[in-house]
Formats: C-alpha cells, structure tokens, sequence
C-alpha cells in the first residue's frame, strides 16, 4: 500500500501533538508543586501549592462551641450581624461562618469539616443564605485555591460532584489524559510566570507577587470601585432551572446526609435579590417552578426553608450595591430574621 505525502505529514502532526507535550512532565519535576501530595480534587486538577486548612478557626469553634453558625457570602455577610443574633439568641450564641464571593461547594466544605466532623462541635442549626439556584451550581465560583481553608487532604464527594459538572460523561478520559501530560501541573507553575513577566518591564526591581497584590488591594478593591446597581451574579437561565437535573449532581444532597447523620438542623434562606422601584425583583416561570421543587426537596429531607422575596420590609431603599444592603440595615434585618425564623432558635 502506497502513503501519500500528505497523509505521512498529517500522521507525523498528530503523533507529535501526542507526544511532544510529554516533555513538560519533565519539566514538571523542577517546578514548586514537584512531589507534593495529591490534590483533594484529583479528578480536576494536579498536585499544587495549597494554602492551609484554617485549623485555628476550627480549634476555636471547639472551645466556643457555638449553638448556630451562619454560612454564606456576602449576602449573609451584609444582613446578619452575628453578635447582634447572639445577643438575641440563648446558650452559646451564633458564629459566622462566611467567606465574600463564596459557593455553595464552600459551604459544604465548611459545614462538613468545621461542623460535623469537627468534635466535640454540636450545633443546633446551621443556616445556609443563598440566592436563587445557588444550592444546585456545584461549580459555581470554584477556582483553585478557593476551597483550601475549608478543605481536608481528601474530599472524594466534591471530587465526584466537580468532575460531573466540569466534564460530564467525559470524566474518565479527561482523568486519563491529566495522567499522561500532567497539564494541571504545567498551568500552575507556568501561569504565574507568564502572569508576573510584565511586572519585570513595568516596575524593574519590584517583588511581582507583592507587586501585584498591593496593585488589587489599593487600586481595585471594592472601596474604591464605583457603586453599581448590577448584582455579581445575573439571574439563573436555561436549564440550571431544572432543579431534577441539578440536584442529582449537586452537593446538596450530602448536606442533607450529613446533617441527618450528625442530628444538626440545616435551615437555608433565599434572601430576595435587589428589588425594583415598584416591587419585588421579578421572576421567570423557570425560577418559580425550581423554587417549588426546591422547598418540596427541603421538606422531604426535613430541612428548614425560608425564602425573602416580597418581603415588605426590604424595599429597595436598604440596597447598596446589587444583592447587598446598606450597612445600616443590618441590625433591623437581623432583628426582623430573628422574630420571623423563632422556630429555628428555640
């Protein structure tokens, strides 16, 4: 059989794609994450240079052992004021479990490992805010490093969980492929460096990594952005609003587990997201049908489920930026939750 010139070429293409990237494993090992230990989502990414598990944070919950912990992001972080609901609650008081621009994957990470499997820790509740399909977004606002304080050496149910929703039915091969060519890795020492090249011409002499945290910490930090009506998170679309299809590969259900297991009460509020002039933010069919779905899925699993919208009380006047409200609100609101959730604290 006779090989025409262009089908020997292209054979020789492909078959270099497949093989000269093999190079970089021997790169990898004289890069900072060479031999450290696994990653806890192996599925999804290479071994890399992690932060801590926060376990000051967990030796104090420990000593306190607080009654109820809130858990979210910046909108429980600008309605709740936790010293505030101590006061107003008896026993032990209430500790703040938040963390600004967070997912709901990092609230079952903190629920999991600074709660329930952080003894002698026994909550009464645990209470999750959140906005509209947040629950069900598994891989909403996960980027590497995010998870680290909150995470323990292995978290095989979030590994799971992120590898469905990242690569589907395609998990296997792409597990097979970061086996051979070690891609993760590569990113992790080779993105920095070509992140702090233009430092060395910008500012010579200059620290890159110092460089450029105190470059997003004084020039881009919220304090100095303009003010904006425009929430960080659009409106739920498309078929997130399928909440049968989302849950399933969601970490939802083992919180439920966890909280069953562990006798902990989960209760999760909906806060109502900016309102307009005339009312309350609207709605889509989709997102009413996914909130039915949701609070009947709560109530299976006996769980807690409070959802703000159309709330009186919250015009738009105590809206600062987007979702957030004012400064100001914070103590009527966290006042007003207090009367209307009493169930949740006796």
């Amino acid at each position: 059989m006779v090989v025409s010139k262009s089908t020997l070429s292209l054979c020789l293409v492909i078959t270099g794609a497949l093989t000269l990237p093999l190079g970089l494993r021997a790169l990898n090992t004289l890069a900072p994450a060479a031999g450290l230990a696994p990653s806890y989502l192996p599925t999804i990414e290479e071994p890399r240079i992690r932060e801590p598990f926060d376990e000051v944070f967990a030796s104090e919950l420990r000593e306190t052992r607080p009654d109820y912990a809130v858990i979210g992001d910046s909108m429980a972080g600008t309605r709740i004021d936790p010293r505030h609901l101590s006061h107003l609650v008896s026993g032990r008081g209430v500790a703040a479990l938040l963390h600004p621009g967070s997912s709901v994957a990092y609230w079952y990470l903190t629920f999991k490992n600074l709660i329930v499997e952080n003894p002698p820790v026994r909550m009464k509740a645990a209470i999750f805010f959140f906005r509209d399909d947040q629950l069900t977004l598994a891989f909403q606002r996960v980027t590497p490093g995010t998870l680290d304080r909150v995470a323990r050496d292995h978290e095989p149910v979030l590994d799971r969980v992120l590898a469905a929703n990242a690569l589907g039915a395609f998990a296997g091969v792409h597990r097979a492929v970061q086996s051979a060519y070690h891609g993760n890795r590569t990113r992790d020492w080779l993105l920095p460096a070509l992140t702090h090249a233009p430092v060395y011409v910008a500012a010579p002499g200059a620290d890159p990594k110092v460089f450029l945290e105190s470059m997003n910490s004084e020039m881009f930090s919220l304090e100095t952005l303009r003010k904006t009506t425009v929430a960080d998170l659009p409106p739920p679309t498309g078929e997130t609003l399928d909440f049968n299809l989302m849950v399933g590969k969601s970490v939802l259900p083992e919180i439920l587990r966890l909280a069953e297991a562990s006798g902990t009460r989960v209760a999760f509020i909906r806060v109502q997201r900016r309102p307009t002039a005339q009312g309350p933010p609207p709605q889509s069919d989709a997102l009413v049908k996914y909130l039915r779905d949701l609070r009947q899925y709560l109530a299976e699993h006996g769980a807690y489920y409070q959802d703000e919208w159309g709330d009186p009380e919250q015009p738009l006047a105590i809206y600062a930026d987007g979702d957030h409200v004012t400064r100001d609100a914070r103590i009527p609101y966290t006042e007003r939750f207090y009367k209307k959730n009493l169930r949740l604290f006796q």
